[in-house]
């Protein structure tokens, strides 16, 4: 390949970021694979979570060969941070990617075992599993379904599974809550509540009760407030604040536009570096490996240098402007 064309492969704007924390606690190739993963469900994943991808596309974006990518892909299996099914004739891999579990993993401090993660060792985490209520579908009025995954996603742990004896005080101040917002509390209610609370806490609850009463308060054409709310609470469904959806949409398109005049910026200042003798290019990138205390990227390169570009890049365009 021409040393033009080479280098023009490099300045593509195909650039990714790894998180630090996470190149810490799962190692830079599960970390880069997981990036992947993560971008590929962003615009392919369907309702439930679940998107395909080949391990020819996969080798294509990363540079892992078919034995590299099933032994990190089992890893993070084993550590509950991917799911994979096999669909369909020919048989083609679904991933769904558990984004609680990442957090769990790398970036919550708990008082548990999972602290002691060696780069998907998975065999040393201790077993810890959280009871989480069955997923619901919410139809919009616009038709979108959104799936409201995890009711009880910030639940207490202290909490978790106390006994019904433990839920009388909590219940007590719940049935307030109810008769305070003009809501009837029935049998029904009472059974629905003290099931909610056996995996929940009471503040969580009432912040969601207090959430969903807001919504349907500001929400044009509803009548009876109670009435919804109420069927909600027995479908285990929540009502959507579309307005909020709109603003994270808004957010996220923003979001995309900064991105891309970002790479538009590196592509501009790599090419200023690829004019640059190769003693001076070894140089810039050998300061930055060390003071940014990425040297393990040296290991990347050895692999694949087209990656290895990709991941440098940001800070190869960090430091011609900070030298002007």
């Amino acid at each position: 390949m021409q040393e033009r064309t080479f280098k023009q492969l490099l300045m593509s704007s195909n650039y990714y970021t790894l998180n630090k924390q996470v190149v810490k606690t799962l190692g830079i190739e599960p970390a880069f694979l997981l990036t992947i993963l993560i971008e590929a469900s962003d615009g392919l994943a369907d309702n439930e979570g679940w998107f395909y991808q080949t391990i020819e596309t996969l080798e294509e974006l990363t540079g892992l060969s078919r034995h590299k990518q099933n032994k990190i892909i089992q890893d993070l299996i084993e550590a509950k941070i991917l799911f994979q099914e096999n669909r369909g004739t020919p048989c083609r891999r679904f991933f769904k990617i558990s984004f609680q579990e990442i957090e769990n993993l790398v970036f919550k401090k708990t008082e548990t075992s999972l602290l002691k993660i060696d780069k998907l060792d998975c065999k040393k985490l201790t077993n810890y599993s959280v009871k989480n209520s069955q997923t619901s579908l919410s139809k919009t009025d616009n038709n979108k379904e959104y799936i409201i995954n995890n009711l009880n996603k910030e639940l207490n742990h202290k909490e978790h599974n106390k006994s019904c004896d433990d839920c009388s005080d909590d219940l007590k101040a719940i049935k307030k809550w109810f008769k305070e917002n003009k809501i009837d509390f029935s049998k029904k209610h009472e059974t629905k509540i003290i099931e909610l609370l056996k995996s929940n806490s009471l503040g969580y609850l009432l912040k969601l009760f207090q959430e969903q009463l807001d919504i349907l308060k500001n929400k044009p054409g509803v009548k009876n407030i109670a009435a919804i709310f109420s069927n909600h609470l027995f479908k285990g469904t929540v009502e959507i604040n579309l307005k909020e959806i709109e603003n994270r949409e808004i957010e996220q398109e923003n979001l995309k536009k900064e991105e891309k005049k970002e790479s538009e910026r590196n592509e501009k200042f790599l090419k200023i570096f690829w004019e640059l003798p190769l003693e001076e290019q070894e140089k810039i990138e050998n300061e930055i490996l060390k003071n940014n205390n990425i040297n393990h990227f040296l290991e990347l390169k050895k692999n694949s240098t087209v990656m290895y570009y990709r991941l440098i890049t940001p800070f190869i365009s960090k430091y011609i402007q900070e030298k002007n």
